[in-house]
Parts: C-alpha cells; structure tokens; sequence
C-alpha cells in the first residue's frame, strides 16, 4: 500500500510541471506576433501623435494671433494725438512712432473705472524680441526709468512686421512707412505680420484721429474681404518663397 501512495504521488507530481509555463516555440511566436503589432500600429501611433501636436501648436499660434489684433485695435481705437516724452523728458517728433526703438510707440486715453471711466493717458510701447512680440504698457503718459511698466508677452515665432500708415485727404490714400505728424493721428493703418513659417496675416485698422468717414471708405476699397478691418486671408508660400 505504501508502495502504491508514493507512485500515485510522483506521477501527479509530473502531471502538474508537464502543464505548467511556457515552451521556447511559444515565447518566439508570442514575440514575433507582438513585433508584428508594434511594426504596424507603432507608425500609426506616432503619426497621430505628431498630428495632435501640430494641430495643438496650430491652434495655440491662431488664439495668440487674435488676441495680438485685439490688443492692437484697443490701442490704436483708444489712440490720442499727444506726443510723449522720453525718460529725459524730450518730446517725442510725432504722435505715432514707427520703427525707432520700438515697433510701435503712440499714446493710449483707456477709460478707468475706477476714475468713473474718465480717459487716462497711458504710454504704450510695442517690441519684438528675439522673435517674440511684446506689449509694455506704462501706468503714466510720461514715465521714466524708475517707471514700472506692464510687460505682456502676445506671438511667438515672429519672423518679420510691416506696418503701413495712411492719411486721407481730398478722397486719396497717401501711404507711408513713417508719421511725421505732431497734431494728428493717421486715419488707417495696417499691420502685416510674417511668421516662421512664412504664413502672412494682415489686418486694416481705422483711427478715430482723422477724418474717419474716408478712413473707413478706403478701408473697404483696399480691403479684400469688404470689411473695414476685417482680417486677409493669410497667405502660404512655400520653402522657395513661390
């Protein structure tokens, strides 16, 4: 009978490591199959994952566009033909400065609540750095260099910006680069803006310092979407420039 026990034993003993793991043969064919999945699926994968990030890159580059424009027509709707001072207390030569030290330079009268909405004059100041767009706004018409400035950091990847200053008179359009102006504003002016990736976006805007009936109609006739300020469509070219 003792005899019989241990045999009984021994061959379940071998019955259970008979069906327990895994054979090579087995482990190679599960490899092979999952080196298939991946050869297939991991392409895909990561295509979808570098779309998702453009598009994201896209998506982020457009709301920091809009919020640029609308940053610029505040200012230049709250504009006021005042010239400003520098840190030494020397009077600007016009009341719009274009492409000085700064991109844009003007005077800005924002109506402050906390004054019952009574317009207060403000130096505003627009840069580009390494690329990068900025808005600095001072608290002051004439601040100095102990002024605290308001620093705002709107568009990257800037590659270039073109701005066009226009002034009406007798129902023609004069245009020019630069204002000399020191008693008005320009009645339009347009901004062009070039990215990295050569892609355009221009916008008209109409000033409250001119005559702003022919302001708005040479808005419309220069504007290709026949809306005063409304937006261009932006324009693509490619790598040859074509």
């Amino acid at each position: 009978m003792m005899i019989n026990r241990t045999s009984h034993s021994i061959s379940g003993s071998n019955a259970r490591s008979s069906i327990s793991g895994f054979t090579l043969i087995e482990v190679m064919v599960a490899v092979g199959i999952f080196a298939i999945i991946v050869s297939i699926v991991g392409p895909a994968l990561f295509q979808f994952l570098e779309i998702r990030e453009r598009a994201g890159a896209k998506q982020e580059q457009l709301e920091s566009l809009q919020k640029t424009f609308l940053f610029l027509a505040n200012d230049l709707r709250y504009a006021t033909n005042r010239l400003g001072k520098d840190e030494f207390g020397d009077a600007a030569d016009a009341t719009l400065v274009v492409g000085d030290d700064a991109l844009l330079e003007l005077t800005t009268a924002y109506p402050d609540l906390n004054l019952g909405g009574l317009a207060v004059p403000r130096r505003v100041v627009w840069r580009i750095e390494d690329g990068v767009l900025q808005r600095f706004q001072s608290p002051v018409m004439d601040p100095d260099s102990d002024t605290r400035q308001l620093k705002q950091t709107l568009l990257s990847d800037v590659r270039d910006i073109d701005i066009e200053l226009s002034a009406i008179e007798d129902g023609r359009d004069s245009t020019s680069k630069n204002w000399e102006e020191k008693t008005r504003l320009p009645d339009k002016i347009s901004v062009t803006i070039e990215l990295e990736n050569k892609t355009e976006y221009q916008r008209v805007f109409t000033m409250l310092g001119g005559n702003s009936l022919d302001a708005v109609a040479a808005s419309l006739n220069s504007s290709s979407t026949g809306i005063p300020g409304g937006d261009s469509p932006p324009r693509e070219e490619d790598d040859d420039g074509t």
